[in-house]
């Protein structure tokens, strides 16, 4: 059979550890319980700031990070990220930027590459600066995403994986989000 479980599988970390926070745009931290695996309400056109931050037990990999959106969801204009809300949000802490990153339509998607160096890797370009960093163990990314369609969603878990060592990744619980209409 091809498809989704009908029960969600359970949050777990084998090699990662990956944390999906919500806050408003002033900073302040929103306890979104369907983030958790639990059960949650939004009101319609309610904007958040969605912070995934991945640590791993070991440096190098190239790590790809990957947040479904519940249904009633949507990415705030992604060309905003770099220069405009994202930016202008001085309590927000990223770093190491992705190589790739993607504003889906149903999900955010970045890709890491946590050797930092090119040493003895073929194929391996160096950073857009010509300059070789550090190996990476952690990685902090953000978007903004707005309640858009009032209904009841299943609330996706956030992955992330070592795209070459598959027996390392992790992912959060998946639960159940409600967007409400705006009053």
């Amino acid at each position: 059979m091809i498809g989704a479980a009908l029960t969600p599988e359970p949050a777990v970390s084998k090699g990662f550890t990956i944390e999906r926070t919500y806050y408003a745009m002033d900073g302040k931290k929103i306890d979104l319980k369907s983030a958790t695996g639990g059960a949650d309400q939004l009101k319609q056109n309610e904007r958040m700031v969605v912070v995934l931050k991945v640590d791993a037990t070991e440096t190098g990999g190239r790590i790809l990070l990957v947040d479904r959106l519940p249904a009633g969801l949507e990415i705030e204009n992604p060309r905003l990220v770099d220069s405009g809300d994202i930016k202008s949000l001085s309590w927000l802490k990223t770093t190491l930027a992705p190589q790739h990153i993607q504003f889906r339509d149903d999900r955010f998607v970045a890709a890491f590459d946590f050797f930092g160096s090119n040493d003895g890797r073929r194929g391996r370009r160096g950073g857009d600066d010509g300059e070789n960093r550090n190996p990476a163990s952690s990685a902090t990314v953000a978007y903004i995403v707005r309640a858009v369609t009032p209904g009841t969603y299943v609330h996706p878990a956030a992955t992330v994986e070592d795209m070459y060592r598959p027996d390392r990744f992790a992912r959060t619980a998946a639960g159940r989000l409600e967007v409400t209409t705006k009053e």
